[in-house]
């Protein structure tokens, strides 16, 4: 009997163990790679963003760009739910075709491969983040010597729309 007692308890704990390790270990629909670092986040959805953006200086004498931009006012937008993202602009990842999201801590990250001439180099990549606490904006081009340019920055802000 009390082999039977003994056999049972440790029966038990394994189970426990196990069943433990499979809930902690498990994609649960709930679990959020972005939640661990902004708990309050939206992460489901759609999130729509005002931006207002402007060539960097030092991107745009590394790329030899001559012609003075003036600050623009631009929409960007991340679905969470198809994990993509895109924003407007001329040199911009487009609405239709979007780039794949990616989260780097408090930052939403979005990029796309490219295979563009452009400023008399080939574009590899494009990808831009926007960091949710502080609202900065940065888009980045991979030029075809691997070099990363970062060619437009500013703020965003989130589109809260009304519920009615």
């Amino acid at each position: 009997m009390k082999q039977l007692l003994i056999g049972a308890g440790a029966g038990a704990a394994v189970t426990a163990t196990l069943f433990g390790l499979i809930w902690m270990l498990s994609d649960s629909p709930g679990s959020d790679p972005l939640a661990a670092h902004n708990p309050g986040a939206k992460s489901k959805g759609v999130m729509d963003f005002v931006c207002e953006l402007r060539l960097d200086l030092d991107g745009q004498m590394a790329l030899g760009i001559k012609t003075e931009e003036p600050a623009r006012i631009t929409i960007a937008q991340v679905d969470f739910d198809k994990r993509s993202g895109w924003y407007q602009g001329r040199i911009a990842i487009s609405e239709s075709r979007g780039g794949t999201l990616s989260f780097v801590g408090n930052k939403l990250r979005v990029t796309r491969p490219a295979m563009f001439q452009m400023f008399g180099t080939m574009i590899r990549q494009e990808q831009f983040t926007i960091d949710r606490s502080t609202g900065a904006f940065e888009q980045q081009l991979t030029i075809s010597e691997g070099k990363v340019v970062t060619l437009i920055k500013g703020t965003c802000a989130q589109v809260i729309k009304p519920p009615f």
